[in-house]
């Protein structure tokens, strides 16, 4: 038998076992050339990404070994799906070690002239690639930067069957709700569907308290707008289900900083907040009532967001007096009779109303409160 025709007959029957044993799924994505190469390295990869949401599951952290496992088959997933971000504009950042699967990930292009940013993209504190670091412990999400060298978040918020997620930001980002200037929820660059499962690309932007508040008037503006945020949501019927800091951003990119470093003088007129990650989130029925679960969850909003503002409110007692009381009524201890946001929002207004511009402009002396103990600096911002 000739070599070719043996050759042939061999590659053909080894086809034929794996095809066996490992079915070809096609792939559904943008195009058709595109869905012809990803059936294929799916198949290659054994098909890492199925349509169901809870492929992204890792178990319990506290088996760590197990765990671990977990989050190197999450990694993977995403280092599966890096060719297929490229392809729509988006270099994901790579892992600095690529057998630590918990290692910082930093860009792998060329980042975009700071003065040519604007919103939504974040104005840059970053002077340096070292700076640009993502370490964040959330599986779901990864940093990438865009063709023109912006730097966005890529998360995947749904599989076949809508999530929570995608459902509540589909509401949001429709009218009048879109329009509504209450409306702080992080700007959604675009979706991009794989296998269906969608991703949402959002800008890179930090967590609020990764730069310091310098005077009264800055911790008023930002808690406002939070509180503003709530009142919106509920009045539409929608609760966030899961306020705290890691869950809130503000429009600034700023390294991470190590005790004692610190940043200062990103929380002017200009800065926008917003809120981030609505996997929690109680929709309204078709009809728009509340859900079954809305009051629950709309109590939890208050208390919770209370707790997380209180960190800065109370550093502006020495200012506003009132706080204390104004966050009184929002005690979880209070649970039953937890005011309505629009309620909380008045309230904060009345509190605050009577400032000057001088009693505004008054520094901070404390940059933190927690657990009845105030925390002060000692030495002078990093960026000054």
């Amino acid at each position: 038998m000739p070599f070719r025709l043996t050759a042939s007959l061999a590659c053909l029957g080894i086809a034929t076992v794996l095809w066996r044993y490992r079915p070809v799924r096609w792939i559904r994505t943008h195009s058709l050339t595109s869905s012809l190469y990803w059936t294929a390295r799916s198949w290659l990869w054994n098909y890492p990404l199925t349509p169901d949401l809870a492929i992204w599951d890792e178990g319990d952290p506290n088996q760590y070994e197990k765990w671990l496992e977990e989050r190197a088959r999450t990694v993977r997933i995403w280092e599966f799906l890096s060719p297929y971000f490229a392809e729509r504009g988006y270099t994901m950042y790579i892992r600095a070690d690529l057998s630590d699967v918990m290692v910082y990930r930093f860009p792998a292009s060329s980042m975009i002239d700071a003065s040519k940013l604007s919103y939504p993209y974040a104005q840059r504190a970053c002077t340096n690639e070292e700076e640009f670091k993502f370490g964040s412990i959330a599986h779901r999400v990864w940093a990438a930067r865009d063709r023109e060298g912006r730097d966005v978040i890529l998360k995947v918020i749904s599989g076949a069957v809508p999530a929570n997620e995608l459902k509540a930001l589909q509401l949001l980002l429709s009218e009048p709700l879109r329009s509504d200037p209450r409306n702080h929820t992080i700007p959604i660059i675009e979706f991009i569907e794989f296998n269906q499962q969608t991703f949402i690309v959002m800008p890179r932007w930090s967590d609020p308290v990764q730069s310091d508040f310098s005077t009264v008037g800055e911790v008023i503006r930002y808690a406002r707008i939070f509180f503003e945020a709530l009142t919106f949501l509920h009045e539409n019927n929608i609760t966030h289900g899961d306020i705290a800091l890691q869950n809130m951003s503000m429009d600034v990119l700023t390294p991470c900083p190590c005790y004692p470093r610190y940043y200062t003088g990103y929380h002017g007129p200009e800065r926008r907040y917003a809120l981030i990650d609505f996997g929690g989130a109680e929709l309204p029925t078709v009809a728009g009532e509340p859900s079954p679960g809305f009051e629950e969850s709309r109590r939890r909003d208050i208390a919770w967001l209370a707790e997380t503002l209180e960190i800065h409110l109370r550093c502006i007692e020495h200012v506003v007096p009132g706080i204390d009381k104004f966050l009184a009524p929002m005690s979880a201890d209070n649970w039953e009779n937890l005011p309505a946001a629009a309620t909380v929002l008045s309230s904060f207004d009345e509190t605050c109303c009577y400032l000057s511009s001088e009693e505004l402009n008054m520094p901070l002396k404390a940059y933190r409160w927690d657990r009845g103990r105030f925390s002060y600096r000692d030495a002078p911002p990093e960026n000054l």
